[in-house]
């Protein structure tokens, strides 16, 4: 509990006065010290009589701290009561630990000037809080995200193969596998397992360039816009004279996969067991591997 807490207590002691709720003695919540309030739950998750006691608290502290005369413990009650059924309702958001330095400001003219300690006044105290720059802060390190671990390379290795025996897997039951088809590309090509000859290469460019002005072509055939039909008339002449060079590099790309998985599905290899072998590339073209040491260790296992 804090010493803030803790003075609090003592003065409403003094004052001769229980923290008492429909006759209930009421025990004040463990409010721990934290960094930001966002990082704990929201008073949603807090119950009744523990938002009760952290307003009753609050609302004496204000008082005392302003030097003015405790209201009498009817009404303090009333407004902790009413309070604690307003704030979580209007506020869901708002932490247990934030109501106090609500109050605290609000009193101080931190949000402005205020008539009088009232319900009213009280809940424009959270609301300005609320809405206050600290506050916004705080939400921004609460959804900033975390810094990425980068994962070992044995873990990057298996990612990829599963991704690539999951494509190859739709490829054969006639999903669409184009979303990810560049990235399995990039990794069989990596193992050095999609291999071609020039002039095969650049058939899978001839025939990417019929896929995309095919596409083109179609886009053009249902788009009214006339800025629209123009950009696609500039496309379809890019690809046609070769200087789309990404589009298609990409596009063959595609190509020259799914001829891969047609040679393995013709050819019967075990394509899991074909990735496995290959693994010492991976680890060979990932950064600060000693490279060496992988070929040599592949060497030793080979042998």
């Amino acid at each position: 509990m804090s010493k803030e807490i803790t003075q609090i207590i003592v003065d409403y002691t003094e004052d001769n006065q229980s923290l008492q709720r429909n006759g209930q003695e009421l025990v004040i919540p463990d409010l721990p010290s934290v960094n930001n309030p966002l990082t704990v739950p929201s008073i949603k998750h807090n119950s009744d009589d523990d938002i009760f006691a952290v307003i009753l608290m609050a609302l004496a502290t204000s008082y005392t701290d302003l030097s003015w005369k405790q209201p009498s413990k009817k009404d303090k009650d009333y407004m902790a009561n009413k309070l604690a059924d307003s704030i979580p309702a209007k506020f869901p958001s708002i932490r247990l630990h934030e109501i106090p330095e609500a109050f605290a400001n609000g009193i101080r003219g931190k949000y402005g000037e205020f008539m009088g300690l009232g319900v009213v006044s009280f809940e424009n105290f959270i609301e300005a809080h609320l809405a206050s720059e600290k506050r916004e802060q705080f939400a921004k390190e609460v959804l900033m995200i975390p810094e990425r671990i980068e994962p070992d390379i044995n873990t990057k290795f298996i990612t990829a193969k599963n991704n690539a025996l999951k494509a190859y897997q739709d490829k054969n039951y006639g999903k669409d596998i184009s979303l990810v088809a560049l990235v399995v590309y990039t990794f069989l090509d990596r193992l050095k397992l999609i291999q071609y000859s020039a002039k095969r290469k650049w058939d899978f460019v001839d025939q990417a360039k019929e896929i995309l002005i095919k596409g083109f072509t179609h886009q053009l055939s249902v788009t009214i816009s006339k800025q629209d039909r123009f950009r696609i008339r500039r496309d379809i002449e890019n690809v046609k004279d070769g200087s789309a060079v990404q589009l298609i590099l990409n596009t063959s790309k595609r190509v020259a996969l799914y001829q891969y998985f047609d040679d393995v599905a013709l050819s019967g290899i075990n394509l899991d067991e074909l990735i496995d072998s290959k693994q010492y590339l991976f680890n060979e073209t990932e950064p600060n591997i000693n490279k060496n040491e992988n070929h040599e260790q592949h060497e030793s296992e080979q042998k």
